[in-house]
């Protein structure tokens, strides 16, 4: 059972593991930004032009009660969609195929997982969605559910 504030730190932190681990290598060796939902990003946080970055949210729309029972014995379903975005300059030669790979690396981080908190991710997706200049960019979509307890 967790908390829509476990919840969403446990979304961040499995993108987060598998970006950190693998972005900078897709990325010609630097690490690209990441732009987390309620931070707003300030001065050199923000994405130039010139360089890949990805945005991070996770937004809850679901859920209901599962099991009956008094004040803390009672189950509920949570479900949402966590969406990261991908951006690459179009002005690099290389700036498709950073983006495919970033994509994927993006999609692994939930694809065929759960977190230690018992989110679980399903139905991951990802659509490019085409110049948005100066950038070129793509999504990747998750389902996730875990249970909280009431």
């Amino acid at each position: 059972m967790t908390t829509i504030t476990e919840a969403r730190d446990d979304i961040m932190a499995a993108f987060r593991a598998e970006w950190n681990a693998r972005a900078a290598a897709a990325n010609g060796g630097t690490l690209p930004k990441v732009i987390w939902q309620r931070v707003e990003p300030s001065g050199a946080q923000k994405p130039k032009g010139t360089e890949a970055w990805a945005r991070v949210t996770v937004e809850h729309n679901e859920g209901g009660q599962a099991t009956f029972g008094g004040p803390g014995n009672r189950l509920f379903d949570r479900e949402g969609i966590v969406t990261v975005q991908v951006f690459t300059p179009q002005k690099s030669d290389q700036g498709g195929t950073v983006l495919e790979a970033l994509g994927a690396i993006a999609r692994d981080a939930f694809e065929g997982r759960s977190t230690p908190s018992g989110v679980w991710f399903r139905d991951v997706r990802l659509q490019e969605v085409g110049p948005d200049e100066p950038w070129w960019q793509l999504n990747v979509t998750a389902k996730f559910n875990y249970d909280e307890l009431k």
